[in-house]
């Protein structure tokens, strides 16, 4: 026992991809099902880059990740991103906490809704929370400590966000 043992990281418990709930899943990540790749929670965004191809975008006020197309909650298939902004504290470090799909047009959206809708409730049941007014849905389940919400919203066309994210 080295006397500088308690600044080493702690090993994270190991769980295998493959055998796991997706309730348990959620838990320690997202995974990516059509490669079956794994994006850990709380993992700095330039090192899971190494493993898994992403785009950085970087603008003024913020940077954008863009995983690309994967499926991922059994069979949900959408365009992914993660985004950083610059004026959030938060943000500085570019943790791996969230991951985002969204889409912008009234059919487009709208058929987004559904399906995800449908999706989550067969797998999850109904949403823990439920906000619904003339011009905006938002549904809300919690997983594990995960939270996966559906924002769609009419902004001059309808839109649609879907995140996931660690509590």
């Amino acid at each position: 026992m080295s006397l500088f043992n308690f600044f080493k990281r702690s090993k994270k418990v190991k769980f295998d991809i493959n055998n796991s709930s997706l309730n348990e899943l959620l838990g320690y990540g997202i995974l990516f099902e059509d490669n079956n790749k794994f994006l850990e929670w709380g993992t700095p965004v330039k090192e899971s880059s190494k493993d898994l191809e992403v785009n950085e975008k970087l603008f003024a006020d913020r940077s954008v990740y863009n995983w690309g197309e994967h499926t991922i909650l059994k069979g949900l298939t959408f365009p992914l991103a993660t985004t950083y902004w610059k004026h959030r504290e938060d943000s500085v470090y570019k943790i791996f906490n969230s991951i985002v799909f969204s889409v912008t047009g009234n059919e487009e959206a709208k058929e987004s809704l559904e399906l995800i809708k449908i999706h989550l409730v067969e797998i999850f049941g109904e949403p823990q929370s439920k906000e619904i007014t003339d011009t905006e849905i938002i549904l809300e389940w919690i997983v594990n400590n995960t939270r996966l919400c559906i924002h769609y919203f009419e902004q001059y066309t309808n839109k649609l966000t879907f995140e996931i994210n660690r509590l």
